[in-house]
């Protein structure tokens, strides 16, 4: 099975510019000829709809075809600008480069061969062609076969062209579960993961993956409990990168420890600096923490000992009531707070190990959670807790916040959320019913965090909400995270029935007041839209029903690359969504854009003030 996505990467959009989705069907005709059109700028009226005077700009289009067109693949284009009487050229998908090849193990003379193909999933990406834009990527899978000969996979790419940059191919043997697969050893405890690049010029490609080898770096090991005896069921694996500045992934094989704790991993060839080794207990085992050993040589064979620490104690399930002040003033339980509980033990008596540990739950009808920790006092003075109400909910979270498990029982009262309130109305100043409004953390905010609190921050649901006939909106989200004041991008996206775009009102700043529950966003006035089409066509000229459109505009300005703490090294900006569309069976696809030219983020004050 193949899957494959074109992915923004970033779920928060940054308070940049807007973006729209399919033109809405439905609404009653706003034209009958082109004098019903502002034809001074280009406007042509057809179907009913003044198309045409797009909006300046930088524009970028992806195109991907239907599910049923395996004979075409998506297709990335940058244009200088649209026509002025709304015409899209060019929307032509193109036919795939097709790469197969065969998995197998790697065979050096005088060995006895296995020429069995091996099971694996390979991920396929590759960055846009334009700035900010979804990268692409593609995972499939390669079967198992004893057949010595033949294709154990097929996978369809997009060609390179001379300016783009060449696809990063990642292997990965199948079963690397939390646990061993039964029937014997399987591919992942025998071959660690390979990585390659790969040029599609052609209309197919063709490659023998091989996997493993004798000069491969091995790292032997045990995992020991804090007395000296060996830890079993423990998944062991070394994780590491291929890239300087990559994120870490698994660059091993795995092993899985027996009774006397220990392991032997394969390290995968071409990796940049040293490894990690994480030894994680069996998820339906007794609560234990994971064993951390950090900068392993990743060139050469070693020999590696995970300790876990000691004086843990037993495993212990204790409650949590978790309460805020609600909308009437009383205190009362909060229902479906997601409650994390983790700890982080590294020091002498554990020599170069680091263990840590966590364990969630959620919060029932009276706001009460169970969950099981550890009670030895090796843990429980380093315990943080973690609180993440419901997106609706008007009381707030919690991050890193010390622990006493001796208190457990005494409830924890979670602070108040601010309300973001206002009203939406379109260009002409009429309100908008049936607007789905949604709050989310800016770039802005997200990138002043260190690293562990703006993954926190990324993964705190978005509030959303939709609008009556007044067009009126109130979101709760939190003031301060961490010490931080917030600022919040608002994202609307109006009815189909209404012929208005998507936007989004960018860094919403919180005031620095503790005392305020309300900020008033007053009245947001959604920009004119311009309708634009064009129509889909595969490489013989024929059109193509069910492709999917996608219009880009390109960011003009990085200054928050510079502006906040902890952007990502590659500052990853987004080119912002600004229309989406599927072609009908005549292969049109129709679309509309944002006329109102975007004019900068808004002035606020500085994201690292502190709360307290």
């Amino acid at each position: 099975m193949t899957r494959i996505a074109f992915g923004l990467g970033l779920a928060g959009i940054a308070g940049t510019l807007a973006g729209c989705l399919d033109v809405p069907s439905g609404p009653p005709a706003e034209c009958t000829s082109n004098s019903d059109c502002d034809t001074a700028n280009g406007e042509i009226c057809a179907e009913g709809t003044c198309y045409g005077n797009p909006p300046d700009g930088m524009y970028a289009v992806v195109i991907s075809p239907p599910a049923s067109r395996k004979d075409l693949v998506p297709r990335e284009l940058t244009m200088p600008s649209i026509a002025d009487d709304g015409w899209i050229e060019d929307l032509a998908l193109e036919k795939p480069s097709v790469f197969t090849g065969r998995v197998e193990a790697l065979c050096v003379a005088p060995m006895t061969c296995d020429r069995s193909a091996l099971a694996t999933t390979i991920t396929i990406t590759r960055p846009s062609s334009f700035r900010g834009g979804p990268a692409f990527k593609v995972v499939a899978d390669s079967t198992a076969s004893a057949d010595p000969s033949g294709p154990s996979f097929e996978i369809a790419l997009p060609k390179t062209g001379a300016s783009d940059q060449a696809y990063v191919v990642t292997v990965l043997p199948t079963g690397r579960g939390d646990e061993p697969q039964g029937g014997g050893m399987s591919p992942a405890e025998l071959f660690p993961p390979a990585r390659f690049t790969l040029l599609a010029k052609d209309n197919s490609v063709t490659k023998a993956i091989q996997l493993g080898g004798p000069s491969l770096p091995t790292i032997d090991g045990t995992v020991l409990s804090a007395v000296g005896g060996g830890l079993s069921h423990y998944r062991v694996v070394a994780l590491g990168r291929w890239e300087a500045g990559a994120p870490a992934t698994e660059v091993s094989t795995v092993d899985y420890t027996g009774a006397d704790g220990k392991f032997r991993l394969i390290l995968s060839e071409n990796l940049v600096g040293p490894v990690e080794l994480v030894a994680k207990p069996a998820p339906n085992g007794a609560a234990a923490p994971t064993l951390h050993a950090f900068s392993v040589a990743s060139n050469a064979s070693s020999q590696q000992q995970l300790v876990q620490p000691a004086n843990l104690g037993q495993v212990k399930t204790y409650t949590f009531p978790i309460k805020g002040v609600d909308g009437s003033g009383a205190i009362a339980g909060v229902r479906g707070a997601r409650v994390k509980v983790t700890a982080t033990i590294a020091g002498p008596v554990t020599g170069q190990t680091s263990a840590t540990f966590a364990a969630e739950g959620t919060t029932d009808d009276s706001g009460n959670v169970q969950i099981p920790l550890l009670d030895g006092y090796g843990i429980t003075e380093v315990y943080k807790l973690e609180v993440v109400p419901p997106a609706s909910s008007n009381m707030g979270v919690v991050f890193d916040a010390p622990l006493a498990v001796s208190s457990a029982a005494t409830p924890l009262l979670l602070p108040t959320r601010i309300a973001l309130r206002g009203h939406v109305v379109d260009f002409n100043g009429q309100p908008l019913k049936d607007v789905s409004v949604t709050a989310r953390p800016s770039l802005r905010f997200t990138w002043t965090f260190d690293d562990a609190p703006q993954a926190f921050v990324s993964a705190i649901p978005a509030a959303t909400t939709l609008t009556p006939e007044t067009g009126e909106f109130a979101l709760w989200v939190d003031p301060t995270i961490d010490g931080l004041w917030g600022h919040y991008d608002l994202a609307f996206e109006p009815a189909s029935k209404a012929r208005a775009p998507s936007w989004i009102e960018g860094d919403i700043e919180i005031p620095r007041d503790p005392s305020k529950t309300t900020v008033s966003v007053d009245e947001v006035r959604l920009p004119d839209s311009a309708a634009v089409r064009g129509t889909v066509k595969d490489p013989l000229g024929v059109e193509v029903e069910g492709a999917e459109v996608k219009i880009f505009r390109l960011a003009g300005s990085l200054a928050l690359c510079t502006e906040v703490r902890n952007a990502p090294a590659s500052c990853p900006i987004p080119a912002v969504l600004q229309g989406r569309g599927d072609s009908d069976p005549a292969g049109i696809v129709r679309l509309t854009l944002p006329r109102c030219p975007w004019a900068g983020p808004l002035t606020v004050l500085d994201p690292m003030a502190r709360a307290d």
